[in-house]
C-alpha cells in the first residue's frame, strides 16, 4: 500500500508550475479534465472514475460527487443529484462530499446561502492531479462575507484506498469574519443510505468507539463510516482533520448518514463550557485542512489510525 504525507511544500510547486502536469495530461496517472461550462471536473485514477467536482451556479456550493470506492461503487449519497436504493430523500442540502458552515457573519451557507466559484484551475499528474478554487461566500442577498482559496489534491494510489486531501484559506476582505457557534459544518459528507448507522454501517472514532451514542460530539483527530454494501463487500470513508488545524474538531454524525467535522461548535455539539466562536480580523487569513479516506474494509481492516498517523506526521501523532 502506498501512504501519503501532506506537504505544503510540494503542494506550492505545482501551484506556482501547472505546466509541469499538462504535458501529456491524459497519460498521467492522476488526470483532470475541466469543463466550466458544464461547472464540472472529472477525476480519473489510472482510468477509472474517482469522482467529479461540480462548481456551476446549480451547485449553489462546490460538491465532489460521485465518490468512487473500489469497485466503481459510491460511498455518498446520490440524492439529490440522482437516486439512491434503498431511497433517501431527507435533508436535500446534504449532497454527496461538500464544505459549508451554519453561521458565517450570520449568514448559512450549510442550509442557503451561496459559495460561488470565481475562478478554477486544474492540473493531472503521475503522484497526484490538483483542482484549486477561488470562491466567494456570499449572504442572502448576494454580498460578499469572505473570500476562500480551496485546493484539492487526489492522489494516485490504489482503488482500495483513495486519497483526497483538502486545504481550504479564508480571506478576510471584506470586513472582519466570524464563524459563530453552530452545529452545521464544516468538512462534510452524507454517507450512501444502505450503510447509514441505522442500517450496515458502523461510525468509529479514534477512540475506537462505535455507533452515534458513543460518538457523537467526541473531539477527536477522526471519524470514519463504514458498512457491508450487498454483493460487493464493506467499503467506507473517513475524515482526517490536519492536526494544525484550529483545535480537534467536535464531530456532528448522525446514524442516518451526516459525518461533520466541525471546529465551532464545542457547546451545541461537543457540549463543552466555553464558546467554539472564531473570528478573523479584517486583512487576515484562516486555514483548515482535512483529508477524505476512502477504503475497503472495516475500519479496522483498513487501520485507519494509522492512516491518519502517517498524515499527522510522526511528531503530531505521538503528542
Amino acid at each position: 500500500m502506498r501512504h501519503f504525507a501532506f506537504s505544503a511544500a510540494l503542494a506550492a510547486l505545482f501551484l506556482l508550475a501547472p505546466a509541469a502536469f499538462a504535458d501529456d495530461a491524459a497519460t498521467q496517472n492522476v488526470h483532470i479534465a475541466v469543463d466550466e461550462e458544464a461547472g464540472t471536473a472529472v477525476v480519473n485514477i489510472r482510468g477509472e472514475h474517482f469522482t467529479t467536482l461540480h462548481f456551476g451556479e446549480d451547485a449553489r456550493t462546490p460538491i465532489l460527487w460521485p465518490v468512487n470506492a473500489e469497485g466503481g461503487v459510491g460511498v455518498t449519497r446520490n440524492w439529490p443529484m440522482g437516486e439512491d436504493e434503498p431511497e433517501s430523500r431527507d435533508h436535500p442540502h446534504h449532497r454527496s462530499l461538500w464544505t459549508s458552515f451554519g453561521d458565517v457573519n450570520g449568514s448559512d451557507s450549510w442550509h442557503r446561502t451561496p459559495i460561488t466559484v470565481e475562478r478554477i484551475d486544474a492540473g493531472s499528474g503521475d503522484e497526484f492531479g490538483w483542482i484549486r478554487l477561488e470562491t466567494v461566500w456570499r449572504d442572502r442577498g448576494g454580498e460578499p462575507i469572505v473570500n476562500e482559496t480551496r485546493i484539492y489534491h487526489f492522489h494516485d494510489s490504489e482503488p482500495s484506498a483513495r486519497v483526497i486531501d483538502q486545504e481550504t484559506t479564508f480571506h478576510a476582505v471584506h470586513g472582519d469574519v466570524t464563524f459563530s457557534e453552530n452545529k452545521e459544518g464544516f468538512f462534510a459528507l452524507r454517507i450512501r443510505p444502505d450503510i447509514q448507522g441505522n442500517r450496515a454501517g458502523t461510525l468509529t472514532n479514534a477512540a475506537g468507539e462505535k455507533g452515534e451514542r458513543a460518538v457523537y460530539g467526541t473531539p477527536g483527530p477522526w471519524m470514519d463510516y463504514s458498512g457491508e454494501i450487498e454483493g460487493v463487500g464493506v467499503r467506507g470513508i473517513a475524515i482526517f482533520s490536519h492536526p494544525e488545524n484550529l483545535r480537534l474538531p467536535a464531530w456532528h454524525v448522525r446514524d442516518y448518514g451526516l459525518m461533520g467535522c466541525n471546529f465551532f461548535a464545542m457547546q451545541q455539539v461537543a457540549g463543552l463550557e466555553d464558546s467554539g466562536n472564531h473570528t478573523v480580523p479584517e486583512g487576515e487569513d484562516f486555514t483548515l485542512r482535512a483529508r477524505f479516506f476512502v477504503h475497503s474494509g472495516t475500519a479496522e481492516e483498513a487501520d485507519i489510525a494509522a492512516r491518519f498517523a502517517e498524515y499527522a506526521g510522526p511528531a503530531a501523532a505521538a503528542e
